[in-house]
Formats: structure tokens, sequence, C-alpha cells
């Protein structure tokens, strides 16, 4: 999924998220303000992942230095906001 900041549609790309994150967690309650790790009990390797995902599914390289700041679903969506 290709992105550019004058189409950046946050609702198609937090439906991308959610279907990412359906290979880490069950739950289906997920928004911006989900924690990842208190409420959807992802561990650090389970981010990490997560990112490599991102990194494929929307052509973008992610730092580990940036990971790290990846608190809530929220963060995610910024910081793909902000890449594109």
């Amino acid at each position: 999924m290709e992105m550019n900041k004058d189409t950046f549609d946050e609702k198609a790309v937090l439906e991308k998220v959610r279907a990412l994150f359906s290979k880490y967690t069950d739950s289906q309650e997920i928004d911006a303000n989900t924690v990842l790790s208190s409420e959807l009990g992802l561990t650090s390797f389970d981010v990490v992942s997560l990112a490599n995902d991102f990194e494929e599914e929307f052509d973008i390289e992610i730092p580990d230095r940036d990971i790290v700041g990846f608190t809530t679903v929220g963060d995610i969506l910024a910081y793909l906001k902000a890449k594109q």
C-alpha cells in the first residue's frame, strides 16, 4: 500500500494495521488509543515483528530507534502518516 501525503486515509490505514495485528492478537477492539503491551499483550519481539510487517506493507523503513516509541496504535498511525 503506497502512501501519499495528499491521499492519506487514516481509516483505511487503520484497517490495514488491524489486519496486520490479527497475526499477533485475537483482540477485535483495536483503535488509535489501544496500548500495545497492556491491552494487546504484545511483547517487544511482537512489536519488532509488526514493524517488519509495516515496512513490507507500506514500503517504508522503520529504524529500531523509532520502534521503541510505539506505545499505542495511534503512535503507529502517526508514524506511518509522517513517513508517507
